[in-house]
């Protein structure tokens, strides 16, 4: 018996769905202890703040099931996952850089109250984030069987 073989591809995959993964799942439960806190985070944004109760309601949770459908879901689940973790992320950093370019000096509220503030830095790490979610896209696709030939006439 040989041992099974993991293609770059399939480790790169993997320890991009667990860090992607690990991130989301980490910071949606640090917000969950603080729902009221994260959602005077989100109304700091000056982004329709009346509304900022319905997301702090919302992301946390949503970032716990993301982050953990990367890590233990099956194929399937997990490309819906990484399809949700992208459409967050673009979310996020148009709000950060929108709060930035209209020079709003705000923590970002990553995870959870507190933190740092939003600056160039934040935009580069969420286009990186970016960057990774794009490359687990195309990794951790299904492959397609090999076409099979037809038969040839005896």
């Amino acid at each position: 018996m040989t041992p099974a073989r993991i293609s770059l591809r399939d480790a790169g995959a993997w320890l991009l769905r667990l860090g992607l993964g690990g991130l989301l799942a980490i910071a949606g439960l640090l917000k969950l202890r603080d729902p009221s806190g994260f959602a005077v985070e989100i109304a700091n944004y000056q982004l329709l703040p009346s509304l900022a109760a319905y997301p702090a309601a919302i992301l946390p949770a949503t970032e716990v099931v993301l982050g953990l459908g990367l890590i233990v879901a099956p194929a399937r689940w997990r490309r819906a996952a990484t399809a949700g973790v992208a459409i967050l992320f673009i979310l996020f950093t148009v709000a950060v850089g929108s709060a930035y370019t209209r020079g709003i000096n705000i923590a970002c509220g990553c995870f959870g109250g507190g933190g740092d503030a939003i600056g160039p830095l934040t935009l580069l790490r969420n286009l990186a984030l970016l960057l990774g979610i794009s490359a687990l896209w195309k990794w951790d696709a299904p492959r397609r069987a090999a076409p099979v030939a037809p038969a040839q006439p005896s």
